[in-house]
């Protein structure tokens, strides 16, 4: 309930003061995030000793998950003001392309997946591919507070964006694929070592969700992946990425692994391009034994 009137006090104040403004306070709360929040500073300050590797100093290490909490709140800003902006403004913030690997995919017929991971501005993306058309579902996990759940769907409605819940999300994904039309899932998500498919992610075996590729397998979807990154003007620069292509070996667990390997390793080049703007604040990777 705090956390409930606290979002309905700061949503109004958010969509009307200047964005510039709202980002620069974005800031200011993304540095005290990272100052009052232990847990979230040691997790994200591990993650990124992976993603920068063993050559990188504490002092760097520091910095970029710092600079994580600090993009992640201006994500909020973006994610608050969804009622309050247009589609012409949204078009005008972003620069990229690949428009037509998506037309190209969604011309096969059986929806497309689109694949990627807690990185960039996704709340963005969909408004962008929404704006242009396209019919955009999104899974999403459920917080805690259902009246903020309740506005996130609401929020997202405005675009034409449907949210799919996690707990719901067989049934009604597989209906979206069937009337051809692009799923959402995001799958950096850390799990046990025996649940999932097991990957190489920067260099270490890790227990990755195998969902994308087993829907792809039974459904005959196509598979989309690509980035939405902020750039130093605080505006947006992307890319969708051309279809994946592969072959069925005709063995189910191969051919998951295969391609969700394939997948990850596109993720963990975005990763390591963009590694200030990837939002993950749990463990990704095991404890290390010194750490147990």
């Amino acid at each position: 309930m705090i956390v409930y009137w606290l979002v309905i006090c700061l949503l109004p104040l958010t969509q009307r003061l200047p964005l510039r403004l709202c980002y620069s306070i974005a800031t200011i709360l993304g540095d005290l995030a990272y100052i009052v929040w232990p847990g979230g500073r040691r997790n994200v300050c591990h993650n990124m000793r992976h993603v920068l590797g063993p050559q990188a100093e504490e002092k760097q290490i520091k910095h970029t998950a710092r600079n994580s909490l600090r993009n992640y709140m201006k994500l909020l800003v973006d994610f608050a003001r969804i009622t309050t902006t247009d589609a012409a403004t949204i078009d005008g913030r972003i620069k990229g392309g690949g428009w037509e690997n998506l037309d190209k995919a969604l011309r096969h017929g059986k929806g497309v997946i689109l694949v990627g991971s807690h990185l960039g501005s996704w709340e963005v993306a969909g408004m962008a591919l929404a704006s242009h058309g396209y019919p955009i579902n999104a899974v999403s996990e459920t917080v805690g507070n259902e009246r903020i759940n309740r506005l996130a769907i609401q929020f997202r409605a405005k675009w034409g964006i449907k949210l799919i819940p996690m707990e719901y999300a067989l049934k009604r994904v597989y209906q979206a694929l069937k009337r051809n039309e692009a799923v959402g899932l995001v799958t950096d998500r850390p799990l046990p070592p025996d649940e999932g498919v097991s990957v190489e992610f920067f260099g270490q075996r890790i227990a990755w969700p195998s969902g994308p590729a087993t829907l792809a397998l039974r459904t005959g979807a196509k598979m989309v992946t690509g980035y939405l990154v902020r750039n130093a003007d605080d505006d947006y620069v992307g890319e969708i990425y051309p279809p994946l292509e592969f072959e069925a070996t005709g063995d189910r667990d191969v051919d998951v692994q295969l391609i969700t390997q394939r997948i990850v390793s596109i993720q963990e080049d975005l990763i390591r391009r963009f590694p200030d703007q990837w939002y993950m604040f749990r463990r990704m990777w095991p404890r290390e034994p010194e750490e147990s």
